[in-house]
């Protein structure tokens, strides 16, 4: 089963690291804009201004909680647009700044786009510079630019590995490899959402090992432990990218299945109880069966009704002799 990766998801900049980073370029923007302007440098002051007009612009934003990603990644272009023209006419006294803007990239692309765009942006500073600095003092700069990108590169690499090993300590169940439930009604609160805008079905199977009190008894806690292991990899084998499989407490577990109507859901539950019944647990010389209550999501539940009915399904399942599949309920 494929869980989100943090590498996927490294572009989130803090908010207040983000206003400094605001702040720092409007100020450096504004400094230099001026120290131009009263060189009687009116066009290079006017490149300057646009850079700061977006970068106030989305400083507001970001004060007013309303920041976007791509605010940071269109202000950011505009900005090395303006560099770019003023190395055109500067040379080396613009050169200076793309060294900075260069690791903004990593803070606010993923890696793969931060490198791409990164490098585009500081060939095309050096190309321009190239008519007024000479080739050698150019050549210098590129080598310290490129050293630049790719020491940014790796820092980036490594810090979105640690985040992604950060995020799976905090989100993953210690002893089954399943997710916890630190995120479960975050993540059921999204199906829902996407059911009421968008129709897209989604299902739970709520799953619990039968006897699991009589194997932790008769066989030790050690041998319940390796059950619960291997009973978790057994089910996230057969489970499709779209669902999850949460650890839900003790011996019960919980797959939320998106995109997956009743009839699709049932079959899943189906599958899922015959591979267990089939599967020789080691430490655990019986035949290991589990009763799954499955409740489909519907136009009026609400989170809390969603978990209630898939439970009242198991309960169900179990009171009628365990081993079984059970569909909600209501009707």
């Amino acid at each position: 089963m494929k869980y989100r990766n943090a590498l996927q998801d490294s572009t989130k900049l803090p908010r207040n690291a983000s206003i400094a980073f605001h702040i720092a370029a409007i100020i450096t923007f504004l400094v230099y804009g001026l120290y131009r302007l009263l060189h009687d440098d009116v066009f290079l002051f006017m490149v300057f201004l646009l850079a700061i007009l977006p970068l106030s612009i989305s400083l507001l934003l970001e004060i007013k909680h309303l920041g976007k990603v791509q605010h940071k990644q269109f202000t950011l272009i505009l900005v090395c647009m303006a560099i770019a023209i003023s190395s055109y006419y500067l040379g080396y006294k613009s050169l200076i700044y793309v060294f900075p803007t260069i690791f903004i990239f990593f803070f606010i692309f993923n890696l793969q786009h931060a490198s791409i765009l990164s490098s585009f942006y500081a060939l095309i500073c050096l190309v321009t510079a190239l008519k007024i600095e000479s080739f050698a003092l150019v050549w210098r700069f590129g080598v310290a630019t490129f050293d630049c990108i790719i020491f940014a590169a790796i820092f980036a690499y490594i810090i979105a590995k640690q985040k992604d090993a950060l995020i799976y300590l905090a989100t993953t169940d210690e002893l089954t490899g399943a997710l916890n439930r630190k995120n479960l009604a975050a993540s059921l609160s999204l199906s829902i959402e996407s059911f009421r805008h968008t129709g897209t079905d989604s299902s739970l199977l709520l799953i619990d090992i039968d006897h699991f009190k009589t194997v932790n008894d008769t066989y030790g806690h050690l041998a319940g432990d390796k059950l619960l292991t291997q009973f978790s990899e057994v089910i996230k084998q057969l489970l499709p990218a779209e669902a999850k499989l949460f650890r839900f407490g003790g011996e019960e577990f919980l797959v939320q299945y998106e995109n997956c109507g009743l009839e699709k859901a049932l079959d899943m539950a189906h599958k899922l109880k015959h591979a267990v019944n089939q599967t020789r647990f080691d430490g655990v010389p019986v035949t290991v069966s589990c009763s799954i209550g499955v409740a489909e999501l519907r136009v009026k539940d609400s989170l809390e009704e969603w978990l209630k009915q898939s439970d009242i399904a198991l309960y169900a399942a179990k009171k009628s002799g365990r081993n079984r599949v059970v569909s909600r309920l209501d009707k």
